[in-house]
């Protein structure tokens, strides 16, 4: 009778606690830097159950460790780009008449802020769309820094690097494709065009996504200016590798 009390408690327990997540807004626990996302994996486990509920009891109650939720893809993200232009390339108000409807105007997709978490050890999460990527551009040759001559490489030694990299305690690394690759592009900014929370060479990094019509040029893009293009395989280009946060 008191093993099925205890079952019943603990049960209780953890309905209510994931009630209590089911509820609960996005928001960041105070000291933390890390984001806790409305969700029921509260011990980042990979699952829900009772383990969780006592996750979080020993949280609140003993002083344990604090939850983290596994980033959750959460939409399109902004561009970054907040400044309206004329014709002519002069700045105007973005409320004015003049052009009217550009994306500095308007607030959409996941914002700029809080969105990227720098994990300490070489990796940045995205929290708008669930990627773990390499901070830096990668050293590709392995002499501990990285330059504009000495570590790009051709689109299949690229992908052969990604698949086969051990970095931040995983190992499921890949290059990512033109859209994820992009995902990570500043519009408001230039040289680089990308979130100050990475380290980029300003040049052509790979994405792992072949041109359709000329097969032989895979696209790449640029964190000069953001730009897309496709440009032929046995040019040399950088890597950003990337891996699903979850």
């Amino acid at each position: 009778m008191e093993k099925m009390l205890v079952i019943l408690v603990v049960f209780g327990l953890g309905v209510g606690v994931g009630r209590f997540f089911d509820e609960a807004a996005p928001r960041a626990e105070a000291g933390g830097g890390v984001p806790l996302l409305a969700c029921q994996d509260i011990n980042g486990d990979g699952s829900s159950d009772v383990s969780d509920a006592i996750f979080f009891l020993n949280w609140r109650f003993l002083g344990g460790p604090a939850p983290t939720c596994p980033a959750q893809a959460s939409g399109l993200p902004d561009t970054g780009q907040t400044t309206c232009y004329d014709a002519s390339g002069r700045v105007v108000d973005c409320a004015s008449d003049t052009c009217a409807g550009q994306d500095g105007a308007y607030v959409t997709g996941c914002p700029s802020e809080g969105r990227f978490v720098d994990n300490g050890d070489g990796t940045v999460t995205d929290t708008c769309t669930g990627l773990m990527w390499q901070k830096d551009t990668a050293d590709t040759n392995g002499d501990g820094q990285v330059t504009f001559n000495d570590d790009g490489v051709t689109w299949c030694a690229a992908l052969a690097y990604c698949e086969n990299l051990s970095f931040a305690g995983h190992d499921d690394w890949r290059l990512p494709n033109v859209r994820e690759l992009q995902s990570i592009v500043d519009y408001g900014r230039v040289d680089p065009a990308i979130d100050p929370v990475f380290a980029a060479i300003p040049l052509s990094h790979w994405s792992s996504t072949s041109d359709a019509v000329h097969t032989d040029n895979a696209l790449r893009v640029s964190f000069s200016f953001g730009f897309v293009n496709e440009h032929d395989k046995a040019e040399v280009f950088y890597i950003r590798a990337v891996r699903n946060a979850r």
